[in-house]
């Protein structure tokens, strides 16, 4: 009824198995290490299957989806430039950073990196001997496979250390003219291009053609190919993704648009923006807000396209963004307003796959590094593969992933032992729908069982921004978890109570991801994500002595502040929408707590720094004055 999945070793094979049911939004997996909030442990025992007992039931779907065993590529950690490409006759290359730099470059180009290259001919199970990686590799991830044979990828500029440089001489949307001396939106990039057998490559300059660019917006010194894959649409032009600056635009804010080309990415002409709010949308979230950076593009197989954006900035520890996903009716030349991934992905650099069964993926990162996927079109994510859950500065997140084959893809990127790439074939299977009934007991830390205690059964969720701090509150302990968020009957989640032994539960539990949360008078709370699925082991809530603390923050008019960094001591949480914060105490509980509340990013309020005794937080709210 209910499996808890964890990373495998290495040399192991694994399946994980996906459920999606036609009426009912499923939701993201979180970590395992995340989804433990203090050292307690938390087990559940789900008993009562109930094989498609309930009249009428539809049928779910089911992904079979096999992560293959990874090749070890490098003994690099923390590296942003592994890149994944694939030919039209299936040969799959991997170009990858490896400790050191090469002497033969200055120390400030991105070619001093040592840099590996391998191949493989069997959709990514076994590779080549390394080789030497192209010389002029600029580090993206940003490769299009071209319909008429080869592979292209944008380049680094050997003189200025850039992509590109703002063509000379050209004026408008005609042929070059030399006498010109109006530079009109012609901008050369340089760009390598690969043989089918992916074993021989060229350097060569293509023209793109932005009339509208305007000053750099942000760290981006032009508008940037560095991350999606390109999309060839059927019987037309190839698109690219792109992000930067235009005309007008906010020099804080990115804005994503796609480029086109019709003679196999020779030149590329502008096609459409994707997206472009200049005002952020969600200031109740926390993070320093960006817009719309790296976006990545796909084509489904039912004509509609999916773009995946970045939304968050600067890297500040625990202060996250969502990632935002829009669609396009019309093969991009128009696309919806962005929408926040439902879970919340955090947090950077998106890649998307769509394969030939309809399964949409997405691999991202920071903290760890991940692939999700969707059965909706990108309207709902579920069941998370985390191949790391490291924090930067560890690993970056920034890795990389492409199809390769029907039903088959492959992700490069790093965990604590260096940089791997893993080959994973995706079969969806169909079934009769199923429910399950979850039973568990709650016990304290002798065995005894805890009667009374309250259960809620939630919506899984990706928010991983809780946090142990150091005394000096300048550093974090390890990777991020996943925020605890205490019961509350606004939530309108279902609930139960344990009765004289200890055991509750929950009837006809539809298979998929929850978050179940115990709260006890007396005890320290406890979360966890839960996978419901056909098989389980018995095992118990074990709570701790402690208790639940919970404040609210409201500005001077009484509206309640979300996003807020509030410290309680050496424990860091956010304000959730509503302007509460949630904290999980154990025993000894402190009489009195240091508490900080800021709001990162923003001057609009002023920090508050107090000692409060931890008995008074909740009682009334706390008012954060406007700057």
């Amino acid at each position: 009824m209910l499996r808890f999945d964890a990373i495998p070793h290495d040399k192991e094979k694994r399946q994980v198995f996906m459920f999606k049911e036609k009426d009912t939004p499923m939701y993201n997996h979180n970590l395992i290490g995340q989804a433990f909030l203090f050292s307690a442990a938390i087990w559940i025992s789900v008993m009562g299957f109930i094989p498609a007992a309930v009249a009428g039931e539809e049928e779910t779907e089911i992904l079979n989806i096999t992560v293959g065993e990874p090749t070890k590529l490098s003994s690099q950690v923390y590296q942003n430039m592994s890149t994944v490409m694939v030919s039209r006759t299936g040969i799959v290359a991997v170009i990858y950073r490896k400790p050191g730099r090469e002497p033969r470059y200055p120390k400030h180009t991105r070619r001093g990196s040592a840099m590996g290259y391998r191949v493989s001919t069997d959709h990514g199970a076994t590779w080549s001997k390394e080789m030497i990686a192209p010389d002029a590799f600029g580090g993206g991830q940003n490769s299009g496979t071209l319909p008429d044979g080869g592979v292209i990828i944008p380049a680094t500029d050997p003189k200025p250390s850039t992509a590109y440089t703002r063509a000379e001489g050209w004026k408008g949307e005609g042929d070059p003219n030399p006498s010109a001396r109006t530079k009109t939106g012609w901008y050369d990039v340089r760009f390598l291009r690969f043989t089918d057998d992916m074993m021989s490559w060229q350097e060569e300059t293509v023209a793109i053609y932005m009339p509208n660019a305007g000053p750099p917006s942000l760290d981006v010194k032009h508008p940037g190919l560095s991350k999606g894959k390109m999309v060839q649409i059927p019987n037309g032009p190839m698109l690219a993704p792109m992000f930067g600056g235009f005309k007008g635009d906010d020099g804080n804010i990115h804005r994503a648009f796609i480029v086109e080309s019709t003679d196999q990415g020779h030149t590329w002409k502008f096609y459409a923006s994707i997206a472009y709010e200049p005002v952020d949308p969600h200031p109740e979230l926390p993070g320093h807000y960006l817009s719309a950076g790296e976006p990545s593009i796909t084509l489904l197989p039912n004509g509609k396209m999916v773009a995946m954006l970045r939304t968050q900035y600067s890297h500040f520890p625990l202060e996250y963004k969502p990632m935002a996903v829009c669609w396009s009716e019309d093969l991009g030349k128009t696309w919806t307003t962005p929408e926040l991934t439902n879970p919340h992905l955090m947090n950077i650099s998106p890649t998307l796959a769509a394969l030939d069964n309809g399964v949409l993926a997405c691999q991202y990162g920071r903290p760890g590094f991940h692939i999700v996927f969707s059965l909706d079109d990108g309207r709902t994510w579920q069941d998370r593969i985390s191949f790391s859950h490291l924090p930067e500065p560890i690993i970056t997140g920034q890795f990389d992933m492409v199809k390769v084959g029907v039903n088959k893809m492959v992700t490069v990127g790093s965990d604590a032992d260096g940089t791997k790439i893993w080959p994973i074939t995706v079969e969806r299977v169909k079934m009769s729908r199923t429910h399950v009934a979850l039973t568990a007991r709650v016990v304290d830390a002798t065995g005894m069982p805890i009667s009374g205690v309250i259960v809620e059964r939630g919506p899984n969720r990706y928010a991983a921004d809780d946090s142990l701090m150091d005394s000096e509150r300048k550093k974090y302990f390890g990777s991020p978890m996943l925020a605890f968020r205490s019961i509350q009957e606004h939530n309108g989640y279902p609930t139960t109570r344990t009765n004289a032994n200890g055991q509750f539960r929950f009837k006809h539990v539809c298979l998929g991801e929850y978050i179940l949360t115990v709260e006890a008078a007396g005890y320290a709370p406890q979360q966890r994500y839960v996978k419901v699925t056909p098989g389980a082991v018995p095992q118990d809530f074990i709570l701790k002595a402690g208790q639940l603390v919970r404040g609210r923050v409201v500005d001077s008019t009484g509206k309640p502040i979300g996003g807020l960094c509030v410290v309680l001591n050496r424990w860091h949480c956010h304000t959730d929408p509503h302007g509460y914060f949630h904290w999980t105490a154990e025993a000894p509980v402190p009489e009195q707590v240091d508490l900080r509340i800021n709001r990162n990013f923003s001057r609009r309020y002023k920090t508050l720094e107090t000692t409060v005794v931890l008995s008074q937080i909740g009682r009334q709210p706390i008012t954060l004055k406007h700057n």
